[in-house]
C-alpha cells in the first residue's frame, strides 16, 4: 500500500484522490483511512498535493566602500490639486549615504527607472561585478527593463521580502528625511517646483548634512574618503580642549562620533537570536489577559445593566 501511495502516479495527490481514482479503475486496496493510518506510522503525512511555500531569507547587504551596494526607491510628492502627484525616483549609496542620482516625472515606470541607473552608473564610472542594486519588490523594480539593465551591466540585484515594509530601511529613512524638513511644502504647484525644490534639498543633504550613521560626517565627504582626515583633525580639537579643561571630562578623553567602515541592512557584528543587554530595571514586565485584551472599564447603565468598554469597542 505505501509503495502505491508514493509512486510517481499518486505522490502529489491527496489520499482520497487516490483512493477514488483506485476505486474507478475497479481496484481496492484499503480504506482511505486506512491509507491515513500507513501514511502516519511511516511519518509521511501531512499536506500532498502542493510544496511548501519558500521562505525569504531577510536581506543582507553590506557595504565597505563607496559604490559597492546602492539603494533605491520611489516616493510620490503631493501635486497641485488632490489625487495629483509627482514621483521622486532615488538612489542613495548605502556606505556613504550619498544621493548619488534622482529624478523627478509625472509618471511611475520602469523605462525612467531604466533611465536614471545607466546615467547614475556611466558617472559613478562603475565597472562590471562591482555593485549590488537593494530596493523593494515594487512593480518598476522587479521591470523586465531593469533585470536587463542590471544584466547588461553586471549589477547584482537584492530584493526585499514579500509584504514586508521595512526592508530597505535606508531609502525609507531618506525620503523621511525630505518630507521633515521645515521647508517642506504642502504642495507642489508644477513639476518644476518640485524639482527645484529637491535640488536645493539634495544638495544641502549631500553637502551639508551631518549624518548621524557615519559618525556625523557628510555624505560627499564620506563619499569622497575623508573620513580619515576628518575624524583626525576633530581629535585634534578634543584632545586640545581636553589638556586645557580636563575636568570637564569626567570619562576620559573624548573621542569624535565613531566612523563605521561598514554599513549594510544589519550591523556587521549582528548574531541572530542574540540575547539583548537591558537593563534589570528597563526589561518589560509581564502582562496579564486583562492588558493584552484591552483597557477595561465597567460602567452603569442607566436601568442598571453592566456595559463594558474596552479599548477596541464597545459592547452592552
Amino acid at each position: 500500500m505505501l509503495d502505491v501511495l508514493c509512486s510517481d502516479r499518486f505522490v502529489d495527490v491527496g489520499v482520497a484522490e487516490c483512493w477514488a481514482t483506485l476505486l474507478d479503475e475497479g481496484i481496492y486496496l484499503c480504506s482511505d483511512s486506512t491509507m491515513h493510518r500507513i501514511l502516519r506510522e511511516h511519518g509521511l503525512a501531512g499536506q500532498r498535493r502542493q510544496r511548501q511555500p519558500g521562505q525569504h531569507h531577510k536581506p543582507r547587504v553590506v557595504a565597505t566602500a563607496p559604490n559597492m551596494v546602492w539603494v533605491w526607491d520611489i516616493s510620490r510628492l503631493p501635486g497641485p490639486s488632490k489625487g495629483s502627484w509627482f514621483y521622486l525616483y532615488a538612489v542613495w549609496d548605502l556606505w556613504s549615504r550619498k544621493t548619488v542620482g534622482w529624478c523627478v516625472d509625472t509618471v511611475e515606470t520602469a523605462a525612467i527607472a531604466e533611465k536614471l541607473m545607466t546615467v547614475t552608473a556611466a558617472r559613478e564610472h562603475v565597472v562590471r561585478h562591482q555593485l549590488t542594486i537593494h530596493s523593494d519588490r515594487g512593480a518598476q523594480m522587479t521591470a523586465g527593463t531593469i533585470t536587463e539593465l542590471y544584466d547588461q551591466l553586471g549589477i547584482r540585484r537584492s530584493l526585499s521580502r514579500p509584504r514586508v515594509s521595512n526592508d530597505n530601511p535606508h531609502a525609507e529613512a531618506g525620503f523621511k528625511t525630505l518630507k521633515y524638513r521645515p521647508d517642506w511644502p504642502t504642495r507642489f504647484t508644477s513639476i518644476e517646483h518640485a524639482i527645484a525644490h529637491c535640488e536645493q534639498f539634495f544638495d544641502w543633504y549631500n553637502n551639508e548634512h551631518h549624518h548621524t550613521g557615519i559618525g556625523l560626517l557628510t555624505p560627499a565627504d564620506r563619499h569622497a574618503g575623508n573620513g580619515t582626515r576628518i575624524a583626525a583633525a576633530r581629535q585634534a580639537v578634543l584632545d586640545d580642549a581636553y589638556q586645557h579643561h580636563p575636568e570637564r571630562f569626567p570619562n576620559g578623553p573624548p573621542r569624535p562620533p565613531n566612523n563605521p567602515p561598514a554599513c549594510g541592512s544589519t550591523p556587521p557584528n549582528y548574531t541572530p537570536n542574540k540575547p539583548q543587554n537591558i537593563h534589570p530595571r528597563k526589561r518589560q514586565q509581564p502582562i496579564d489577559i486583562l492588558r493584552l485584551r484591552g483597557i477595561f472599564r465597567v460602567l452603569r447603565g442607566r436601568r442598571g445593566a453592566c456595559r463594558v468598554v474596552c479599548s477596541s469597542g464597545s459592547y452592552s
